[in-house]
């Protein structure tokens, strides 16, 4: 080691010895340059960790990271044990077409379109006929067709409307002999009805609420008759006090004008103010309804209390009240198809009417039970004519009547529903001996299967009538035949938008006589197909 260091020592002091003299002159110092490569090639470097201690050393780290956007999907909860309900589906397109005897044709098109959210509108045509050739000019065609439409306007106003064409055709077939030309005995109605709304839509926070409308009625036959009617209509109201109790006034202008070899009106204008107090169960309905008739001014009653016992399980109801019923050809006519074909004038029926009954629901039982007393002026009931005896000339009087209704649904079973009702008025009058050619008693049920789903239904119906009082030309007075008729009707659905149908009408062959003279037409059946699209 010492050789070393000697050696070493020896050399540095040599060279320090031979450099006598430093280097002279002037030296240029460049402080700035530039330098550019011609071609440059990157190298990755990827850094190597440092090895560190981590067994005295430690570290925390803090992440700052976005908070991404998230959508969560509503989850599809299907339970195993319980069916979830199924929404009735709906079939804006229906047509029905049947075919059956006597020489029965029947056809059936609706089609309802939702436009948009403010418009909608629909169509609607329906027809039935019927030719019995047993008995001669024993049939009838009856044809309807009607657009409606709805418009909401800017959220708080809602118009509404249709137009409405009727036509029927009917034969005076209680004619005995039939004469050589059985078509003067044709009785062809064309009706007419347009009819316009406009209401308010109720909004959060405001109590005022309106209506109105305007009805226009035009009914002509073929002899000449013609009939016009106006209707128009509205109502006020409003809310009382903190409970807000409905408060309002209801105005009308019924008028109609008749026309054939003279002319006959009868025009009504009712104003109906009105209020309605609640307090808890109990509701009261206080009105007075003024009646200006161009012979005759009248206040009538509109009163009605209800009280809940155990809502909706049983409510009871009392009231009274006072009708106005036009007798004019357009009513007249739709109810008796044989009505005279010169009315000598037209008239009203105002009812004074004291009732009470009691509604409930319990289980799968339903019902509905009232009594009355009326007492009426105006009321039309049908004779034959004295000079044409296959038309019939209303008669009208006045007296009172006791009557009786009820309603009532159940389900027998499971999918197995009865509907049934009855009325029953008891009469007296003050001037006719009986209510010629007016009901009495009537009775109806209807039980339907419907096998828990939508592909068929089967229906047994059935309705009841009291042999009608009538009385001859001659002065003879004497009860038709009562009403039976018990019906069979049933549908099935080959495919959710295909089905078939068939209808078995009047089983007993019952031909009691509606009118005097009039037989009708007993048993008949039809059977046709169904198209509904979705």
């Amino acid at each position: 080691m010492r050789p070393i260091i000697l050696l070493l020592s020896c050399f540095c002091t040599g060279l320090l010895i031979g450099q006598t003299e430093l280097p002279g002159g002037q030296i240029e110092v460049i402080k700035d340059f530039e330098v550019r490569l011609t071609e440059t090639k990157k190298i990755r470097m990827v850094p190597q960790p440092v090895p560190v201690d981590s067994s005295v050393r430690r570290f925390e780290y803090r992440l700052a990271a976005p908070s991404p956007s998230i959508q969560y999907l509503t989850p599809d909860i299907k339970p195993l044990a319980i069916t979830p309900e199924k929404k009735p589906e709906a079939f804006p397109l229906f047509f029905k077409a049947g075919y059956g005897n006597p020489n029965a044709l029947t056809g059936l098109f609706s089609y309802d379109h939702v436009q948009n959210e403010s418009l909608y509108w629909g169509i609607d045509l329906t027809h039935l006929s019927a030719n019995n050739k047993k008995i001669p000019l024993q049939k009838f065609a009856d044809t309807r067709g009607r657009i409606n439409t709805g418009y909401i306007v800017g959220d708080h106003m809602l118009l509404e409307g249709y137009f409405d064409a009727h036509f029927e055709k009917h034969y005076f077939y209680g004619a005995d002999p039939i004469p050589a030309n059985p078509e003067s005995l044709k009785r062809l109605y064309n009706r007419y009805d347009l009819y316009l709304k406009v209401s308010g839509i109720n909004t959060t926070g405001s109590r005022f609420r309106y209506n109105g409308f305007l009805q226009y009625l035009f009914d002509k036959d073929n002899f000449s008759s013609r009939e016009q009617g106006l209707r128009i209509g509205g109502e006020l109201g409003s809310s009382l006090g903190q409970n807000e109790y409905p408060v309002g006034i209801k105005v009308l202008a019924d008028l109609s004008t008749l026309k054939h070899t003279s002319t006959s009106a009868v025009n009504n204008f009712i104003a109906e103010p009105y209020v309605q107090y609640d307090l808890g169960d109990l509701s009261v309905y206080l009105a007075g309804r003024a009646l200006l008739h161009q012979t005759q001014n009248q206040i009538l009653p509109g009163i009605e209390v209800r009280y809940d016992l155990s809502n909706p399980m049983l409510t009871l109801r009392a009231g009274w009240d006072g009708l106005v019923h036009k007798n004019n050809f357009h009513q007249l006519s739709a109810y008796n198809p044989y009505i005279f074909t010169r009315l000598d004038s037209i008239n009203n029926q105002v009812s004074r009417r004291w009732h009470a009954g009691v509604s409930g629901t319990s289980g799968g039982l339903t019902f509905d039970i009232s009594g009355e007393y009326t007492r009426f002026t105006g009321m039309a009931f049908f004779l034959q004519d004295p000079f044409e005896s296959v038309q019939f000339t209303p008669v009208y009087d006045d007296g009172s009547y006791v009557g009786l209704t009820g309603t009532v649904k159940y389900e027998i079973l499971r999918h197995m529903i009865l509907h049934a009702g009855f009325s029953q008025r008891f009469f007296k009058l003050q001037r006719e001996n009986k209510p010629w050619h007016v009901p009495s008693l009537g009775i109806d049920g209807q039980l339907t299967y419907h096998g828990g789903s939508d592909q068929y239904h089967v229906s047994l119906l059935m309705h009841m009538e009291n042999g009608l009082p009538y009385r001859t030309v001659g002065g003879t007075e004497d009860r038709l035949d009562p009403l039976i008729d018990l019906s069979l009707h049933g549908d099935y659905f080959i495919t959710p938008s295909i089905g078939a149908f068939a209808e078995i009408n009047n089983i007993l062959g019952n031909k009691r006589e509606r009118w005097f003279t009039y037989p009708t037409f007993g048993f008949n059946a039809r059977a046709g197909i169904f198209l509904r699209l979705p």
